[in-house]
């Protein structure tokens, strides 16, 4: 099982979230990778947090900033990628993998073919931001800036196209040893192909690799040292 983390890029610059609202600001991207490398992360998810405002020329700018990027650790890269004008700014770019949230929720089969022909079906993942409100489930939809009942997701279109779903708890974000692993048994999805993030600590990694989950990305605290990556790798050799 990988153990990576999640790094928030807003207006070009790396910002932490809690509970799916409240941001502080990190500092540049280059700075924040050059951080987990050192605690020798396995992969960085690098997700704009983006809602129904985003424009072209924002994804654009921040697109300009990992042309420069330097490093070693795998990355994954999403939020507001929605048509073939977006995906064509991604050549070249030091990235592994893509993460699509709307256009899973959408069924946008056209963009994300597309996106299989450039980068190859085991590029593609899915992010589905999770919460449970009054005993419902919901995922948060970014191109509507709303949340949609679990009923409406075509789960099957989802693991047709995703090599791997990231199931992101936005109630636990920020937290530690929060998330909530009982959201797996109400989905559809097989364990081997699941990354969980929000509220993930210690106990949490454990529990991921007794489930078999491909990989957990930790909350962007681990630029802390109390929260370091190491120690999270420690907690998951002894599990």
């Amino acid at each position: 099982m990988r153990v990576g983390s999640t790094v928030l890029l807003q207006a070009q610059r790396c910002v932490q979230s809690y509970h799916w609202s409240f941001v502080r600001p990190l500092g540049d991207l280059q700075s924040v990778l050059d951080s987990l490398e050192e605690y020798q992360c396995d992969e960085v998810a690098i997700i704009r947090p983006v809602r129904d405002q985003d424009t072209f020329a924002q994804f654009e700018a921040d697109i300009q900033v990992l042309h420069g990027l330097k490093t070693m650790t795998p990355i994954s890269f999403g939020g507001g990628i929605r048509s073939f004008k977006h995906l064509a700014l991604l050549n070249d770019l030091p990235i592994e993998r893509l993460v699509f949230s709307s256009a899973f929720l959408a069924k946008d089969h056209t963009l994300l073919d597309e996106a299989k022909n450039l980068f190859g079906h085991q590029a593609i993942q899915c992010l589905l931001p999770i919460r449970t409100l009054n005993g419902s489930l919901e995922v948060f939809c970014s191109e509507k800036s709303t949340f949609v009942t679990i009923n409406d997701i075509d789960f099957s279109f989802i693991q047709s196209y995703a090599n791997e779903i990231i199931l992101f708890d936005v109630a636990s974000e920020g937290e530690h040893n929060q998330f909530d692993f009982e959201l797996l048994s109400a989905l559809p999805i097989e364990n081997s192909k699941l990354i969980v993030s929000g509220g993930i600590g210690h106990e949490s990694v454990r529990a991921a690799s007794e489930k078999g989950l491909a990989s957990v990305l930790i909350d962007n605290k681990v630029l802390h040292k109390e929260y370091s990556i190491t120690s999270y790798k420690h907690a998951f050799k002894l599990s």
